[in-house]
């Protein structure tokens, strides 16, 4: 969810701040007042295309931060973790830098990351409807996902992707085997050699690390010796800073017994000595224990440069020459029993295939039966979105292979499988009457896909993941009762999701639980946006210039009662 936007110098707002409530946000504004640049910075601070041309005139950059909470979001803070992004409190810091030489940089938590690495936040928790590109809907890859979530499909899924990257895995042993003995005597040489090479290394966690401090301190012997033995004579000895400090001590110890007030200096300086003679005896100690020996230096070198080299040779750490190390092990082990192994991975290779199958078609046969159910939903909440002659169908299909593709048998067929079964889902729509089926992907008008994805998203909501969703376009051609079902739609789905909502229909804006108004303004000789959070007495206000474009008593009234009417249908829904 977000919680919190900073935009500074972008576009036209010079420095705006937006704190979102869980529900519904709506954002209004007089045509060209610069509401989309809010939905805009969005995009672009999670990840989306940039230009110079987004930086504010006159200024060498602009600035995009946003708190989002990721409460619940349990793979998306191992997906972090993977990547070395700290996580408190379930909470994400996302800041993004566009500078006038056309270059940018993103952090989240305070590190730099890519853009993929921010794409994959923004598309595990924001949804984006107005711009094709960001809504999860209008890819093809994930209508599989929504039809299974909504099926409760988690624990099939689950056992049948097990047995999957068991087969796979399997399948790889049997191609190392037969791979392997086109050239086995030579393989094996090589094996024994690189898993001799990596054993006599016999490297240690973190010693890589650990050489080049050591490799380091022998290089500044000298000079560390040095400047240590200068520090050790300037704190020891009759005129040592250790030795002036006791005097001092002694003689602020007299002067408390005659003045109490002293007590507490007394007891200060002598803490101050005492510390002082611990660092002196440190130092020594230290001193003596630092030995210059070339030859030292020589074999830390030396084995350095052979970390290095087994670096070059096997992986770029330690931890990837373990891993290059286990898996020769276990290719020599194929190797050397590869006839009899391979005769027990086919047979185990045949089980795993009829187990897989048998769990795809289970699979299968439930999404089929179970699709025209959501199939129903879906358009029942198109129809109450206005879009009576709409047809919406989940096409679920089989793709056929040739024999030297990779693929399994299945009902006398050659076809594709996946780690989630044997089905290609696509949801197809028909917004008019006498009009094809074509995938939602394709379809234009940005207001009718945006109360497509909408009702989808009703239907949907108790097992879609992601957290917010922003509409920009979703008033476009519509206007009296539709408006109000849309209003409400968004209001019910905001129950569950937070939704963040521009528009230009007063019955959309009156179902706001937080109102914004988006104004232009000229200050001095400059044009700026400026972003308002709207009381109750101002959003009656806005509502009222949405409805006449004038606020007047009767246009007050009339916005009093759609305020009231939404709240009432909200509660009636």
């Amino acid at each position: 969810m977000l919680k919190y936007l900073s935009i500074k110098n972008f576009a036209l707002i010079e420095n705006s701040e937006i704190t979102f409530s869980n529900g519904l946000n709506i954002i209004t504004g007089e045509t060209g007042a610069g509401k989309s640049i809010i939905i805009q910075a969005i995009a672009i601070l999670l990840g989306g295309r940039a230009s110079v041309e987004h930086i504010r005139s006159g200024m060498d950059e602009a600035v995009l931060y946003a708190t989002i909470d990721i409460d619940k979001q349990i793979e998306l803070k191992e997906n972090l973790n993977n990547i070395g992004i700290l996580v408190e409190d379930d909470e994400l810091i996302i800041r993004r830098i566009l500078t006038s030489s056309g270059k940018s940089r993103s952090f989240i938590n305070g590190t730099q990351v890519t853009s993929k690495e921010v794409n994959m936040v923004s598309s595990t928790l924001f949804d984006f409807h107005g711009q094709h590109d960001g809504i999860s809907l209008l890819k093809k890859n994930t209508h599989l996902n929504y039809l299974d979530n909504y099926l409760k499909l988690q624990d099939k899924l689950a056992e049948i992707k097990k047995t999957y990257d068991e087969l796979k895995k399997t399948e790889e042993s049997i191609k190392i085997i037969e791979d392997t003995q086109k050239d086995k005597e030579k393989r094996l040489e090589l094996l024994n050699h690189e898993i001799k090479e990596i054993d006599e290394a016999d490297i240690k966690d973190g010693e890589d690390e650990d050489l080049k401090k050591e490799i380091k301190i022998y290089q500044n012997i000298e000079k560390i010796i040095s400047s240590l033995d200068e520090i050790y004579n300037n704190l020891s000895g009759s005129i040592g800073i250790t030795s002036k400090l006791k005097n001092i001590k002694n003689l602020i110890l007299k002067v408390s017994e005659y003045d109490g007030s002293f007590s507490n200096v007394s007891n200060d300086i002598s803490d101050i000595f005492y510390k002082l003679e611990d660092i002196e005896l440190e130092i020594k100690n230290k001193m003596d224990h630092y030995n210059y020996d070339s030859s030292k230096i020589d074999k830390l070198i030396e084995r350095n440069e052979l970390i290095e080299k087994l670096k070059r040779k096997y992986g770029d750490s330690l931890e990837k020459i373990r891993e290059y190390y286990n898996k020769a092990v276990d290719e020599l082990k194929i190797i050397k029993f590869s006839s009899e192994e391979k005769d027990k991975l086919l047979n185990k290779l045949k089980i795993l295939k009829n187990n897989y199958i048998n769990l795809a078609a289970e699979i299968s046969r439930k999404r089929v039966s179970g699709k025209m159910i959501l199939e129903n939903k879906v358009k029942e909440e198109l129809n109450y979105l206005a879009m009576k002659n709409v047809e919406f169908k989940i096409n679920i299909e089989n793709i056929m292979v040739n024999n030297e593709e990779d693929g399994i048998n299945f009902n006398n067929k050659k076809i594709k499988y996946y780690f989630n079964g044997i089905d290609v889902v696509e949801f197809l729509i028909s917004p008019n009457k006498g009009e094809p089926l074509k995938s939602l992907i394709k379809i234009a008008s940005g207001g009718e896909l945006s109360r497509i994805v909408l009702a989808l998203k009703s239907v949907l909501v108790e097992d879609d993941l992601i957290k917010t969703m922003i509409f920009d376009e979703i008033d476009a051609g519509i206007g009296g009762k539709v408006a109000i079902s849309v209003g409400n739609s968004l209001k019910r789905l905001s129950d569950y999701k937070q939704i963040i909502c521009i528009t230009h229909l007063p019955q959309i804006a009156s179902a706001g639980l937080k109102n914004f108004l988006i104004q232009k303004k000229v200050i001095g000789d400059r044009t700026i946006s400026l972003i308002e959070v709207l009381n109750k007495e101002n959003k009656i206000n806005e509502i009222a210039r949405m409805l006449s474009g004038n606020i007047t008593e009767i246009s007050i009234k009339h916005a009093i009662e759609l305020i009231n009417s939404m709240q009432l249908n909200d509660n009636l829904s």
